[in-house]
């Protein structure tokens, strides 16, 4: 899972900000901050390289038309995509099983046998090889931080992986799907983006398309500051998202909440004669998101005073404090929280993230076997759908520290 298109600052803020997702102006600022980390899923070989990773500026801001919310101080020119980028997940027997149920889902309501996929921001191609080898399909992936060699023989004589953005230089898309993961969050010019696609697509008129981004309802309730970071420049709920599909020439089958409702999984096809443009039952109104923003502010400060609070108190009892999980919501936790100098690991599953060092701190990610070493007394864990994953993990370990989810 990953990001995909081409785009430039100038394109994207010719003047006053408006909305990137149907052009309204009268945005409503409700969090800044002057500099954050701005690549927070890559890591380094090098620990000055990653000390080094420079910072861009946010500014959240609400369209009280259509509920996008978007970073509108977003400079796609500071962000990079390659192979130091590496947010593969599949590690996770607990995400595992979620993609590969979702895999599943797809074959079944696309009916996928047999038939052409392509997936736009394909990330390593986990879930595109899931999909193919399943339903004995053929794969197309594109993301510039695609790693051919991580496919299985098997998987690689049905998928094909380029390293390439999305864009209009993409052309048309022949395919009887087309799936995008976790990729429209990193667009910032996202209704350039969704028309692109309709226009790929125009050749392809049977065409079914899944698409699934992070829920920022979730993120505004919980005040999970956790999940807001750099790359991550377009924010949306089931009904933005939807509204933004329906207007750029789709119709919207399905949308609703995965994940333990951190994800809004959405399903189209090209518009026809006759669509319908009534929303769906998860369909929120853009004038209920109003309140959330009006509390994310005084949720965000009581969170990470909260968590600062939590894990300075625990080292002055003298305990030892650990995070598990590496990736975006650590290196958005450490900045935020301040806590990095006083934290004393970060494990993760992922073999390719072991052993490098992190953006902005320049902490080196351990494997959760360094734990036995020195035992921690607090495990924080970056998302809470893995608690149970993790807390088993250190059961087998002979480890039993406190653990606690972020969010």
């Amino acid at each position: 899972m990953s990001t995909l298109a081409a785009q430039s600052p100038q394109s994207i803020f010719p003047g006053e900000p408006v909305c990137r997702a149907c052009g309204g102006d009268g945005l409503r600022t409700f969090a800044t901050s002057p500099e954050i980390p701005v690549n927070n899923a890559r890591v380094f070989d090098d620990v000055d390289d990653a000390r080094r990773v420079p910072s861009g500026a946010l500014e959240l801001a609400l369209c009280p038309a259509c509920g996008f919310i978007q970073n509108v101080r977003f400079d796609p020119e500071l962000v990079r995509y390659d192979a130091t980028y590496e947010e593969q997940q599949g590690f996770s027997p607990t995400f595992t099983a979620f993609a590969d149920a979702l895999a599943g889902q797809v074959i079944e309501r696309f009916d996928l046998r047999g038939k052409r996929v392509v997936e736009i921001g394909c990330g390593k191609g986990d879930f595109l090889a899931s999909v193919c080898e399943r339903g004995g399909n053929v794969g197309l992936g594109l993301d510039p931080t695609a790693d051919p060699e991580r496919l299985s023989e098997g998987a690689a004589q049905l998928v094909t992986l380029r390293r390439e953005f999305f864009g209009p230089h993409t052309g048309a898309i022949d395919a009887d799907a087309v799936i995008c993961r976790h990729t429209l969050e990193h667009i910032a010019d996202v209704r350039a983006f969704v028309r692109d696609l309709r226009s790929s697509l125009a050749g392809s008129p049977g065409v079914r398309v899944l698409c699934e981004v992070p829920d920022v309802g979730r993120v505004l309730r919980d005040g999970a500051f956790w999940d807001v970071y750099y790359e991550h420049c377009s924010y949306f709920t089931p009904g933005s998202l939807a509204r933004l599909f329906r207007d750029c020439g789709f119709a919207v089958d399905d949308v609703r909440l995965a994940f333990e409702d951190q994800y809004v999984l959405l399903e189209a096809r090209i518009a026809g004669d006759g669509a319908s443009g009534v929303p769906r039952d998860a369909e929120e109104s853009p004038e209920s998101l109003a309140a959330l923003v009006e509390r994310y502010a005084a949720g965000v400060a009581a969170e990470t005073r909260g968590w600062s609070e939590r894990i300075l108190a625990a080292r002055s009892r003298g305990e030892r404090v650990a995070i598990w999980g590496s990736g975006s919501k650590c290196v958005a936790f450490l900045s935020e929280t301040g806590t990095a100098d006083v934290i004393d690991a970060v494990v993760d599953i992922n073999p390719h993230r072991q052993g490098r060092y992190l953006p902005a701190t320049g902490i080196v990610v351990s494997a959760p076997e360094a734990l036995a070493d020195a035992p921690p007394d607090l495990v924080i864990v970056m998302n809470a759908a893995y608690v149970g994953e993790i807390g088993a993990q250190l059961a087998r370990m002979g480890l039993a520290p406190a653990v606690e989810a972020v969010g």
